[in-house]
Parts: C-alpha cells; sequence; structure tokens
C-alpha cells in the first residue's frame, strides 16, 4: 500500500518537472530480458530502440529469478517476462512497481519435455519421474499446477532447480527425464534435437506476465518520464512483431542466434499483447498465484498485488493498442 500511495502522491510532481526539463540526455534506461527472445530483441528488430531522446543499455539473463535481482540492486530499470518471478521478489521485499500486463493468444510455449525415445506420454506419467525446472519462473507455477491436476506431489527430491543450459543437457544426456522450459527453448529442443511435448503448461494455468520497473526509478522525474516513452516503444514493438510474423521469425534468428526452424515454431504458436496491469481478471489470476505460494509456505507473507501497480502507465497501454502499427521495415 505505501507504494502506491507514494507513487500516487508523486506521479503529477514527477510528469511536471518532466515536462519542465525535457532533456533526457543524461538519462539511462537498462533494459533487461529473461529469455532470448524478449524486449531486447523486440525494440531491435522493429526499430523503436532508435532514436531515444535517452540511452538504452542492455542485460540478458538466464530467467527471471537473476533478473528481479538484478533490478532489486539498481542494475536494470525495467523488464518483462513471467510474472511468478516478480511475485516471488516482491513477496520477499523487492520494490518493484507493475507497468502492464502481457497475455498470450495460444499456446504461451511453455512446456513439459521428453526425449524423443521417452516412453512418457503425459503429466500423469510424471509420478516418481526426475524433472529439470528453473524454479521462480512461470513455469514453476504452472508445473506445480498442472502436477495438482494429476494428483501428483510436488516432489524437490525429484524436481530438480536447474538452469535453462543444465537443464537441457540434464535431459539430452539422460540425468533426468522431463524438462520445463519455454520457447525458444523448447522448439530449439523440438527441431534441433527431437525432444517431444507431452504437455503445453497453458492449460494447467496461464496468469498474464508482467511490464516492470525498479519503483525507485519512478522517484526520478526524468526516469519515469524516459521509462514511460519506452513503455510506448515496447508496445509498438511487440505490435510490430505480431503483425510481421515472418520478418520477426528471421530476425530472431539473426539478433538472437536461434535456428530459424526453431525461430518459425515459436513465431507459429502465438502472438501476446500488453494490457492495462488494472485489468481485472489479470489481477485476480495474479492474487491467486499469490495466494498459492503463500498457502504452500514459499512466501512468508501475502500482500495485495494492487498496491504495486504504477500510476499513469495503464493510459498508456490503452492509448497505444488503439493506435496504428508503426512499421519501420516497410
Amino acid at each position: 500500500m505505501l507504494l502506491c500511495l507514494y507513487l500516487c502522491a508523486a506521479v503529477g510532481t514527477v510528469e511536471r518537472a518532466s515536462a519542465a526539463t525535457g532533456d533526457l540526455s543524461q538519462v539511462t534506461i537498462v533494459v533487461g530480458t529473461p529469455n532470448k527472445t524478449g524486449l531486447e530483441r523486440e525494440l531491435i528488430a522493429s526499430g523503436e530502440d532508435k532514436g531515444t531522446p535517452y540511452a538504452i543499455k542492455w542485460a540478458v539473463f538466464d530467467s527471471t529469478l537473476p533478473l528481479t535481482e538484478a533490478l532489486r540492486a539498481g542494475r536494470v530499470d525495467i523488464a518483462a517476462g513471467g510474472e511468478t518471478g516478480v511475485l516471488f521478489a516482491i513477496a520477499h521485499g523487492a520494490q518493484i512497481a507493475v507497468l502492464g500486463a502481457t497475455r498470450y493468444n495460444g499456446p504461451s510455449g511453455s512446456a513439459i519435455l521428453v526425449r524423443k525415445d521417452s516412453p512418457l506420454q503425459s503429466v500423469s506419467d510424471l509420478r516418481g519421474a526426475a524433472i529439470a525446472l528453473p524454479y521462480y519462473t512461470a513455469q514453476h507455477y504452472q508445473l506445480a499446477k498442472a502436477l495438482d491436476k494429476a494428483g501428483i506431489p510436488w516432489d524437490s527430491r525429484k524436481i530438480l532447480n536447474l538452469d535453462t543450459s543444465n537443464g537441457f543437457f540434464s535431459l539430452l544426456s539422460g540425468r533426468v527425464d522431463a524438462f520445463v522450459v519455454w520457447d525458444p527453448n523448447v522448439a530449439i529442443a523440438q527441431t534441433e534435437h527431437g525432444a517431444r511435448v507431452i504437455a503445453f503448461l497453458d492449460r494447467a494455468v496461464q496468469p498474464a506476465g508482467m511490464l516492470y520497473a525498479n519503483a525507485a526509478d519512478l522517484r526520478d522525474p526524468a526516469k519515469t518520464a524516459a521509462l514511460k516513452d519506452l513503455t510506448r516503444r515496447i508496445l509498438r514493438a511487440r505490435a510490430w512483431v505480431n503483425a510481421h510474423p515472418d520478418i520477426w521469425a528471421a530476425q530472431m534468428s539473426s539478433i538472437a542466434q536461434v535456428p530459424l526452424a526453431a525461430a518459425r515454431l515459436t513465431v507459429s504458436r502465438a502472438t501476446a499483447r500488453y494490457l492495462p496491469a488494472d485489468t481485472p481478471d489479470v489481477l485476480a489470476g495474479w492474487q491467486q498465484e499469490i495466494a498459492y505460494f503463500h498457502t504452500i509456505g514459499l512466501f512468508g507473507r501475502t500482500f495485495d498485488i494492487k498496491d504495486n501497480l504504477a500510476p499513469g502507465f495503464d493510459d498508456i497501454i490503452n492509448a497505444e493498442n488503439a493506435g496504428p502499427v508503426a512499421d519501420r521495415h516497410e
């Protein structure tokens, strides 16, 4: 509640100060990406990284957990990705402001992978299986709910906390029976190594992802102005990606060094769009996730996610969603 009250009181001062100064040339915004194809690649591919009145730096991470730790330490200003790691960070004291939500149309690419010769065929076959999973990711929550639905208890002795590289190696080498991960890692495993998907995890649960920032930045008038401008660019970049799947797949392959077949498969699965963070069903999904992790003891406290919503960004998202798609490649 204190974060929301402070930011709501400060936003008028922030906007007036930004309008008065207008000079963002001394501002640097560090954009965090928790995967191979996140904000950095979308902004570059769409051309929305060009011509900013502030400097942009990139910071790429293996997953959300190390990204939120960097954000907590002030080394990252803005990021987008799965909601679970952000909720974990907030539950453990991180001051994070949620700027918006992301929703997928179609399978999000989160999946349970097995080797091509594996006898495992469904989630119900995972009882007693060794599973690799990057903990505190959106897939952590999705796997937990999928196992719940199959009547399989969570067993930390069998569900191993491995990052994407070690999890992938452990699957291919036979050290684990299954690997839970997201696209384009899923698509690379399928197209390059013949791995099979036994379940897409959006069928278990699919809360909205998050666009989020270091809350301390919203106490800085110049950084707030830069973050608002960058949020507009992020939405335009996502709209461009959705409107140009073939070019986006080629750019993903080139910029992120994802094999072209895997990039095309990733793009074919789903599109995503940004929504205001205060969308009722979005908030309800996040709150249910908070309650789940609190109930099983992984969150030491419960909290109302509405208290972490940044003021002033919902209007930006609504305005950009209503506007035309900018095309810098035509």
